[in-house]
């Protein structure tokens, strides 16, 4: 395939489509630069398998999103696929994330989607390992939320439960940060 007319950006080729020179569209494909060396994170770490499904998906959308022809799409995949089979992941691991991203996706996830405003009650305590799991506390007690009307009106669902980190020995001996 031969692109006359092509710009360099940081990740993305920009070029018209030779065939068709009566619509002012420009294509775009995938380009990694010289120096890249395609470190993702190895598979024998110790990260949670959802992170690493995440990392696979999140970069094939990525491709998908920065190739405009479906040939370019399938070979930026096949490479993709060759780099994490270098840092250690299973063949089957890889497809089936891979297989969840697909061309015909290309148009819905090049939109920009509606964020809906959701009504969260945080529920935000600092972690202590003394103090048992609360989660399962306050799903128990959420009923006592849902008997009153109005908070039952705000909040649909339970709390979300978030842990901050406690004062450690090293912030009450420290002065000042720099």
């Amino acid at each position: 395939m031969k692109y006359p007319t092509q710009k360099q950006t940081s990740r993305t080729l920009l070029f018209t489509n030779a065939k068709d020179l009566t619509e002012s569209v420009l294509d775009v494909r995938t380009h990694f630069k010289p120096t890249e060396t395609f470190q993702y994170t190895h598979f024998a770490t110790s990260h949670p398998s959802g992170l690493k499904r995440a990392l696979i998906k999140g970069e094939a959308l990525k491709l998908l999103r920065t190739n405009s022809f479906k040939t370019l799409f399938e070979q930026s995949v096949t490479n993709f696929k060759t780099h994490l089979l270098e840092r250690g992941y299973p063949e089957n691991f890889i497809q089936t994330t891979l297989s969840e991203v697909t061309f015909e996706d290309r148009n819905p996830s090049l939109r920009q989607k509606q964020k809906e405003k959701k009504k969260i009650l945080p529920f935000v305590t600092q972690y202590h390992p003394a103090v048992p799991n609360l989660k399962p506390i306050l799903v128990n007690s959420w009923h006592l939320i849902t008997q009153e009307p109005l908070l039952n009106s705000i909040f649909k669902k339970p709390p979300l439960l978030s842990y901050k980190r406690g004062h450690s020995l090293k912030d009450i001996l420290m002065r000042a940060k720099l």
